[in-house]
């Protein structure tokens, strides 16, 4: 049995990780010795959270772009790759619009609809875009996309039809991803995740049906942390994940989103 979780020499870009998931999945990284890219769109988060993981005692570059512009993210890893050396791992965790909103379909108009695609299907396209090409030539590369189990199931009341759009369309496309590149020695894999802890002030307030009753189908009554992720993300990214490519795992405490 596999069990080295070593990424020593290993470096690792992890979008949106200036804050929350991201910034755990930093942390975890680092830990077990890869130098983390952090990236967000937010310079100033960007920034924060390598300094957080500098002063854990891991090592982290800070580089601030906007994934869903093609031109900056390939000349902003070519940037990265030049101080640090070439991308071994990328975690897509960035998902989310600034200030998006969750609506009916019904309510929504296209206005609201392209932020979802643009962030959860073309931003992370562009960033594997971006740094497959070198992972296949060295033989050896690791791809996490993190996802929602609404790519998968709904729940009523959300008002995630574009969310899960956005989620179940990456989702989609890293299994045929992780097909083409699996022979290079590549893995592609997706972290569908569940209620995860910057959801703490909803949850105890109770001023969501929605996600009370998400919360009520979490077998384990606990919250996903940064470090969860980070934890799964290990795994599928070190030697001890060698023979998992074009999956999908439900982190999620086990809950059922079909309430």
């Amino acid at each position: 049995m596999n069990t080295n979780f070593d990424l020593n020499g290993k470096v690792a870009l992890v979008t949106g990780g200036g804050q929350n998931t991201g910034l755990g999945i930093g942390r975890i990284l680092a830990e077990y010795g890869a130098t983390v890219v952090v990236n967000d769109v937010v310079a100033d988060r960007a920034e924060a959270g390598a300094a957080h993981i500098r002063d854990a005692g891991g090592s982290a570059l800070a580089v601030p772009f906007d994934i869903t512009d093609y031109d900056r993210v390939t000349t902003s890893v070519q940037a990265a790759e030049k101080e640090v050396g070439p991308v071994d791992i990328l975690v897509n965790n960035a998902g989310l619009p600034i200030g998006g909103q969750m609506l009916p379909f019904l309510d929504s108009t296209p206005d609201t609809w392209r932020p979802y695609i643009d962030i959860n299907i073309f931003g992370s396209l562009n960033m594997m875009h971006a740094v497959l090409p070198g992972m296949v030539e060295r033989g050896w590369g690791r791809v996490v996309q993190i996802s929602s189990g609404s790519g998968s199931v709904p729940s009523r009341g959300l008002g995630g039809s574009m969310y899960g759009a956005g989620k179940a369309g990456i989702e989609g496309a890293v299994r045929h991803i992780a097909m083409e590149v699996g022979p290079h020695g590549v893995t592609v894999n997706t972290l569908a995740l569940g209620l995860m802890e910057k959801l703490r002030e909803a949850i105890e307030s109770g001023s969501s049906p929605v996600i009370d009753a998400i919360w009520d189908g979490n077998v384990m009554q606990h919250l996903g942390t940064g470090e969860d992720v980070g934890t799964a993300c290990l795994w599928l990214c070190s030697p001890a994940g060698d023979f998992v490519t074009g999956q999908t795992v439900h982190l999620n405490g086990g809950s059922y989103f079909g309430r």
